[in-house]
Formats: C-alpha cells, structure tokens, sequence
C-alpha cells in the first residue's frame, strides 16, 4: 500500500517544528513522556520526524502499547520509523519475532543500523545463535555491529570466538578494545589481557580501570594497586574497583585506608565498605558508614542486614528490616535470605508472622518464586526451621 507523502513545510515554519521535535526528544530521554505527547499535540504542523521521535520516546521509556498506536496513526513513515519500531520491539524478549518481521518486511532497503538494532536485541536476551546467522546475514556492517557482536561473544563466555571477530574488526575504537580486555578478565586470563592492554594505541580511563578491576577480582590485588597508581586519570568506578579488590582479598584495612582516601563515596562504594565491615566482625563500622549515607539502595540495607545477622545482632537486623519495609525500600533476595536466618536462629513465630505479613503487603511473593534453585532451596530450608506450615506456601511452591 502506498502511503500518503508528508507534506512540504513552508520556509517559517521549519525552524518552529525542529525545536519542537528536539523538545519532544529531550523530554523523553528524561522520561517525560507526558510532556512529549503534550509538545507533539501542540503542534499545528507535524512531519514524520516529530511522529518518530515520539515512536523512540515511548519505546525507550518501555510503553510498547502507545509506541504501536503512534506507529500505526502515522501519515507516512520513512526508514527511521522502521528502524525505531526495530529497535523498540527488539528490548523485549517476547517481541523479537516481531523485530524480525518488521526488518524482512521494510518498504526501502534496510539500512546497517536496521540490522544492527535486531541484533542488539538478539544479544540482549542471550540468543547467540540468532545473533551470528544475522550477523553473517548482514550486507553491511559497521564498527557497532562488530562491537555488538563481540559482547555477545564476550557474555557467553566464548572468548576465543570474540579474538577472532575482534581480529577481523576493520576498524577498532577503545570500546572494542576494552571489551576485549574485560572478556579476558572475566574468564581468568589475565595474561592475554594485560597484553592487550598494552598493545592499545589509546586507552581511556574505562580501559585502565577493566585492567585494575581484572587484576583485583583475580587475586592479585597488588599488582592491581600498582596499575591503579599510575592511572592517569581515575573516576569513582577506578576508586571502587580497586577498593573491591581489597575487600574481596579481606584486606580490610586497606580497603579503609582507601576509602578514606577517596574524593567522593559513592554508593557502591559504601556499600561495599559495609559488607567489608560486617565480614570482618566490624558492626559498629559498618553501621557509621550506614548512617552517613544520603543515599540508599536496596543493596545498602541488605548489606547492613546481613552485617546484623552474621554477627548476631539479631534484634538488629529485624528491627533494620521492618524499618526498610517501612520506607517504601523492596527487599532483595540477600536481605530476605538474612532476615529468615534470623527467624530460624530465635525460633520466634511473632517475628516470623510479621515478616511474613509485610512480606504479603508487599507483593513480594512472585518476586521470590522466580529466585534460582540455590537461594529457593535456603529458603524452604529456613521455612521448615521456623516452622511455620501452610502459611508460607506462597514461598515453597
């Protein structure tokens, strides 16, 4: 079907048109969505670029319903739309037979960035095989198809394939080669990847960090110090990587030190510290780091949980999670793990009930079933050891 042409805009009319379709783009990166369909009503002249840049705002902010709706009201689309319906449909795992369809049945040639978006999808939800026959299938490719196809190697762990491809690269900018370097790192090959460090023409702070971080989650914190003292340049994910890798050494101290010393603490930071703390037997640390953070997430509270329950401060640990549930915060698996051990250690059914309850008023329940085997299985353990029968079965079946 022919669809109808969008109509030329008179000269004095452009310029107001541009600024609203930028208007419209930018408030949908905030996540305005209200105030870009507010701006695209408002305007008395509209072209397909104002039709497309609402279409990304709403697949990009995850409301795949009106991004359809916008899509099938347009006057006429042009290859843009049908890379953005693409794009969209493709961050769900559910609707890429629909991406797939949508680019076999594009109405002008699809473009590289067309092939690229499925293939995004494809590796986002872990579908390699369907990411390679694209890829081979592809009869363009640019520097960011090959990169979305190296980490899609990278992330199933099949470095040497991705040594391969990245070798084949005909073009590498830092990106490619610091995902290279992190595969590497992520399986233990700490050699090869410090070689590749080393034969970077250009390194960012991104890349000095992937090879601190390397060093420190392998074991070899020191010479990820060393690597860390003559970094250029470092960023709050230089200063934590590092601080990590004493952590999961157990070299506390030095992990304070660090902290101490950094510029700024940022979340991960703290949290990172409080677990420290907690392993160590260091509560009362733990809890002053806790109580000078503006900042909380549902990691910083499980953190502090488990530091409580680890070290039996288990008064503490209740009292920390129902002040959690209070405020709005949604448990995780770590602090659900932890409070139910504490459960079980005191054998009281009152505090076993109340957590049930707030558990119940929170809609938690199938947020639990879909934990893997390892933490179900805690879980039902802990049950059987408070005891609490039929009552918790939403947790066991």
């Amino acid at each position: 079907m022919r669809l109808p042409a969008v109509r030329f805009l008179p000269s004095s009319s452009a310029p107001a048109v541009v600024d609203a379709n930028a208007r419209i783009a930018r408030l949908a990166r905030t996540g305005n969505m209200e105030g870009a369909r507010a701006t695209f009503e408002a305007m008395p002249l509209r072209t397909t670029a104002s039709y497309n840049a609402l279409l990304a705002g709403y697949f990009r902010n995850h409301l795949p319903d009106a991004a359809l709706r916008v899509f099938q009201r347009m006057p006429s689309r042009d290859l843009a739309s049908y890379n953005a319906l693409i794009s969209g449909l493709s961050l769900r795992r559910h609707t890429l037979p629909d991406a797939a369809l949508a680019l076999a049945t594009i109405p002008y040639p699809p473009s590289v960035v067309s092939f690229t978006s499925l293939l995004r999808g494809y590796v986002r939800h872990g579908l390699l095989a369907d990411a390679i026959q694209l890829f081979r299938q592809m009869p363009e490719r640019n520097h960011i198809s090959y990169t979305v196809m190296l980490g899609g190697f990278l992330d199933a762990g099949r470095v040497d394939e991705a040594r391969k491809l990245f070798d084949e690269m005909p073009a590498k900018d830092v990106v490619a080669w610091t995902a290279m370097l992190s595969g590497y790192c992520q399986v233990g090959r700490i050699a090869e990847a410090r070689t590749l460090f080393d034969e970077m023409p250009k390194r960012n702070v991104v890349s000095w960090t992937a090879m601190v971080s390397g060093y420190a989650q392998n074991g070899q914190v020191n010479l990820a110090r060393k690597l860390f003292e003559v970094m250029p340049e470092r960023n709050e994910v230089s200063w934590t990587a590092m601080l990590f890798g004493y952590i999961q050494a157990g070299r506390i101290e030095d992990a304070e030190e660090l902290f101490n010393a950094m510029p700024d603490h940022p979340l991960a930071a703290c949290n990172a510290m409080i677990v420290g703390f907690g392993q160590r037997g260091m509560v009362d640390a733990a809890k002053a780091v806790f109580n000078r953070m503006c900042e909380r997430d549902d990691g910083t509270w499980s953190a502090i949980i488990k530091a409580y329950e680890q070290n039996e401060f288990l008064m503490e640990a209740l009292s920390t999670f129902r002040e959690m549930l209070q405020i709005g915060i949604r448990p995780n698996y770590p602090s659900v793990i932890s409070v139910l051990t504490v459960c079980a250690a005191l054998a009281v059914l009152d505090y076993g009930r109340e957590v049930h309850g707030a558990m119940l008023r929170k809609h938690i329940q199938d947020y639990i079933r879909t934990e893997d085997e390892v933490v179900t299985g805690q879980i039902r353990q802990l049950l059987v050891e408070i005891k609490y029968g039929n009552s918790l079965t939403f947790l066991v079946t």
